[in-house]
């Protein structure tokens, strides 16, 4: 299960992406999410991409999917980052 507000926190703390563009990001990783639950692991958009949901989308969908699961993951591995430091 993915936590978007926090996400949306934090692409609004790192970022410098429109509160619009983090709206839409935000949607993008609760769609993968209802497509693939969420893992955490670094395989999931070779999971997601094998997926016939995923497939029928059109290319532009997917590649702004695929962006914003890269951007969960980049922030799933620096919140684990901040976790094993504390």
């Amino acid at each position: 299960m993915v936590e978007v507000e926090q996400f949306k926190q934090w692409l609004k703390e790192e970022t410098n992406y429109s509160d619009a563009v983090i709206g839409d990001i935000g949607s993008r990783i609760k769609r993968a999410d209802k497509i693939l639950e969420w893992n955490g692991e670094e395989t999931y958009i070779f999971y997601l991409e094998k997926t016939e949901s995923f497939q029928q989308l059109t290319v532009s969908v997917r590649s702004q999917i695929k962006k914003s699961v890269n951007l969960y993951l980049e922030y799933a591995n620096r919140l684990s980052e901040m976790r094993k430091s504390s």
